[in-house]
């Protein structure tokens, strides 16, 4: 027997995922990746700890099921996006935190550039101005950090997303795959190279960045273990290629820490629609395949944080609590860490509103649920718009769709439905398909083939649910809006 190892390096957790010749998974080893939040609104890791849980949860799953490296076929890696780690090329060393996704530092560097300026970003990149993407962040890191600062006037300043500092660390090679590089805001998703002009404007050198690879390397990339890394992916994209979604109009939403809808646009760069982003879903061989994308910031972030402030003990009781209730006239707007798709609004501040004496705890917990669901019924809107076409079916993944309330719901508010895969490790299968597809060893033709199973959930009450959601919307413009009224900044 053969295998691939799919190392899915999350924004929680890292894990490493032993897949066998057929698919089916063997293992998995998990461990929590520690979180940073030195002031508001910036998150931090540490990227050495990055790296070495993903070594020992790599090392661990093979010792634990007694699979040697020579059986591995390859290695595919899926990947939180956007956060950036540097680190000296000499001496392979983080020269400071790597800055999460979610970090949003780096709001008022965003507004030193002109409105042309984003206008030709949105253009070339596929992404709007917010702080949520890479760009930002590496200015930020050599402006601020004086080891960042050294480096990169010395020569020996490298950065990159989490697939690139990780291969870095298996390799000693530095390089990115084109579905990470296109969420750095340094990419044109053109001509798929970075992008002489931005680079020059946000005043970062080329020679810093990593060489663009596919997300199918068909020739792998040797590793110190032996295997070679076939498959580099962003996680999202990577839970996209793992739904199968091959045919143009295909979409898909995973509820992790934040939740994101990603649909299939083809092999051309979709026109920009307002509160939508276009990224490069994957490249195989010399074909790219684009995916109109909603990024949600707040889901399981926001469920954790129900759980931090002992509103409720296990995730079970989101559902528990929910059932047989209403929201009681309680809406919630889940904006942590801002407002992604479509408004993309880094100064919204999270809301609750509609507080009585008559409001229980299962009211606020069900109103919690309701807002995860039309968020993403906001992005679904602004897809359809997009495409001229109606979604009849979304496959979804992540930790969130245990709940078979949330996608009852959802079922409800996008008026179509929803299947729940049996398997639900969607994103590392895809970083495994992809390091199948890189290895030679199958083709895209193959895994249509493949059977899923899983559970259908179709719309069954949608009228009421509308009103409601209309409503929500009026409280998401008060969550926007707050900040600037009381002159309170961050």
């Amino acid at each position: 027997m053969s295998y691939y190892l799919a190392i899915d390096e999350g924004t929680s957790s890292t894990r490493t995922l032993l897949f066998n010749e057929n698919f089916k998974l063997v293992d998995y080893v998990q461990k929590e990746i520690n979180m940073y939040y030195p002031h508001p609104g910036w998150v931090e890791q540490d990227a050495e700890e990055l790296y070495q849980k993903t070594e020992e949860t790599m090392i661990e799953v093979l010792e634990k099921n007694n699979v040697s490296w020579n059986e591995i076929i390859g290695i595919g890696i899926t990947n939180q996006r956007e956060t950036i780690v540097a680190w000296d090329k000499n001496t392979g060393k983080p020269l400071y935190n790597a800055i999460v996704w979610q970090c949003r530092r780096t709001a008022d560097i965003l507004n030193r550039f002109p409105v042309s300026f984003w206008t030709e970003v949105r253009r070339k990149t596929g992404l709007v101005k917010d702080p949520y993407f890479s760009g930002s962040k590496i200015l930020w890191l050599i402006e601020n950090v004086d080891e960042v600062k050294n480096a990169y006037d010395n020569g020996n300043l490298k950065v990159g997303t989490i697939e690139s500092w990780l291969a870095f660390k298996l390799s000693g090679k530095h390089v990115s795959d084109v579905s990470n590089a296109s969420r750095t805001q340094l990419m044109n998703i053109h001509t798929l190279d970075w992008d002489d002009e931005i680079l020059k404007t946000f005043g970062i050198k080329k020679e810093i960045l990593p060489e663009i690879v596919n997300t199918a390397i068909e020739n792998g990339i040797e590793t110190k273990f032996g295997p070679k890394i076939y498959g580099m992916i962003g996680d999202q994209q990577s839970a996209l290629f793992g739904q199968r979604a091959f045919e143009v109009g295909d979409a898909k939403c995973t509820y992790g820490t934040g939740a994101f809808v990603l649909m299939n646009s083809g092999s051309t760069p979709p026109k920009p629609h307002p509160g939508l982003l276009t990224s490069v879903g994957w490249k195989i061989n010399e074909e790219a395949i684009y995916s109109l994308e909603g990024s949600i910031f707040t889901v399981g972030a926001f469920f954790k944080w129900l759980k931090d402030i002992k509103m409720i003990d296990e995730y079970e009781d989101l559902e528990n609590y929910s059932r047989n209730t209403d929201n009681g006239g309680i809406y919630i707007v889940p904006a942590l860490s801002g407002l992604g798709s479509p408004y993309w609004d880094s100064d919204a501040r999270g809301l609750i509103i509609g507080l009585t004496r008559a409001t229980k705890k299962e009211n606020i917990i069900r109103a919690a649920l309701e807002s995860v669901a039309f968020s993403v019924r906001e992005v679904i809107d602004s897809m359809q718009e997009a495409v001229w076409t109606k979604i009849k079916k979304m496959n979804v993944d992540g930790g969130a769709t245990k709940n078979r309330l949330l996608m009852e719901i959802q079922s409800d508010l996008i008026n179509a439905e929803i299947f729940v895969p049996e398997f639900q490790e969607i994103t590392a299968l895809g970083a495994a398909f992809m390091a199948a597809i890189g290895s030679k060893n199958i083709s895209i033709n193959d895994i249509k083939n493949l059977h899923f199973s899983g559970i259908k959930i179709m719309p069954n009450n949608s009228d009421k649910i509308e009103k409601e959601y209309y409503i929500w919307k009026e409280a998401v413009l008060r969550s926007r809006g707050w900040i600037k009224s009381t002159n309170i900044s961050y």
